[in-house]
């Protein structure tokens, strides 16, 4: 393809031109230029053309002046990689930046990873939103849900203000982006048990064993799975009925260590009742005894929950073995996670009053709360509605 010089700075190849600005010196001597192209209309005659072309390339060279970092050529997947370089080790927990990392490379790359930064539009990340499927629990490619397209929306924001603030681009694509708000179908529905239905499923986990006690202590306390996983007997106050949330377990890339609890008020404290109470003194009592039998190979005595060497307690295998427990009962729909919206279930539907179930819950404030649990809040209202009414009719 012919190329033709028409301006300093301005080469046009074929129907388009190729802008670029010098930008000065790198510290290692090398000259810094940034570049774009420009297409004019369809029809344009080569001087009408040309003109366009100079007062582009004016717009681009001021947009550079006022943008020393300005780079809208970057593709997403170098963008994400200078994020998860930079961004992610100083301001992202390793496990959120390891989870982010792996919703990028499923999710994002094949769909716009070669794009442009300037081609990419809230346009463009609301159609990924409303086409994207990804595959269900059997496989099935389904639509995103609104919770999970919720999630990667959060990431993408995430990756655009980075690019905002390093002043590669101007403004963030993932603003003003429409996200699916499909009503939930009735399984959606289905996180947590019924008050008839917890008798029968607690009776699955009567015997003791170290599975059982972590899903009773789970669905007794309304701790998060990695909670309850990084728990240290130093954190259980037998005495005063209380148990400290410091840590929790985070498993990155397959190798497990302790790490900050998820929010600021996510450190805190839980009371137990007489049946925690109980289990867990169980659970010590049992822990004891595989250590003195495993003598100085159990890894990790000071943690409540460990595997049977010691080591720490894996979070995927407690899911499979939760799994395999409930598989073809009428409790499979339920994940480890459904344990901990049972818990608060239970609690807003006795009356207890949302700021505490918030605390108890340690959400990063009663909006969160609100939020998840705006149905179950719903029901509340209704039979708050229904017992005035039958005082007042009295």
């Amino acid at each position: 393809m012919k190329s033709r010089r028409v301006d300093t700075g301005i080469v046009q190849r074929g129907k388009s031109y190729t802008f670029t600005v010098a930008m000065g010196m790198t510290t290692e001597g090398k000259q810094i230029r940034k570049t774009t192209t420009f297409t004019p209309p369809e029809g344009t005659t080569e001087k009408k053309a040309d003109k366009l072309a100079k007062e582009e390339y004016i717009n681009f060279k001021n947009r550079c002046k006022g943008l020393s970092a300005f780079n809208e050529n970057m593709r997403f997947k170098e963008l994400s990689e200078e994020y998860f370089k930079v961004y992610a080790p100083n301001r992202l927990k390793p496990i959120t930046a390891y989870n982010y990392e792996k919703m990028v490379a499923y999710h994002f790359n094949d769909y716009f990873g070669n794009k442009k930064l300037k081609e990419i539009t809230s346009g463009m990340l609301t159609n990924f939103f409303g086409t994207h499927t990804s595959p269900n629990r059997n496989g099935v490619n389904m639509p995103l849900s609104p919770s999970n397209a919720k999630k990667l929306y959060t990431i993408l924001q995430s990756i655009f203000t980075f690019a905002v603030t390093q002043d590669y681009i101007k403004e963030s694509p993932a603003r003003n982006v429409i996200l699916p708000s499909k009503k939930a179908t009735q399984d959606e529905t289905r996180k947590y048990l019924t008050e008839s239905e917890l008798t029968t499923f607690l009776s699955m986990f009567q015997e003791y064993s170290p599975l059982n006690t972590i899903i009773k202590v789970l669905l007794f306390t309304g701790m998060r799975s990695g909670e309850c996983l990084g728990l240290q007997w130093e954190d259980i106050n037998f005495t005063d009925k209380i148990i400290t949330i410091r840590h929790t377990l985070s498993d990155v890339g397959g190798k497990h260590f302790l790490t900050t609890p998820k929010s600021k008020n996510s450190r805190r404290s839980i009371a137990m009742s007489d049946s925690v109470v109980d289990l867990l003194k169980e659970h010590k009592k049992h822990q004891l005894e595989l250590q003195i039998a495993l003598s100085n190979t159990f890894v990790h005595p000071e943690m409540v929950f460990t595997s049977d060497t010691g080591n720490y307690k894996d979070r995927s295998c407690l899911n499979t073995s939760f799994r395999n427990k409930i598989k073809n009962t009428e409790f499979d729909f339920l994940t480890l996670h459904s344990l901990r919206h049972c818990n608060a279930t239970l609690l807003l539907n006795s009356g207890v009053d949302i700021k505490i179930v918030s605390d108890h819950l340690g959400h990063s404030d009663i909006g969160v709360t609100a939020d998840i649990y705006a149905d179950v809040l719903e029901t509340t209202r209704k039979k708050t509605a229904e017992i005035i009414e039958l005082k007042l009719a009295k």
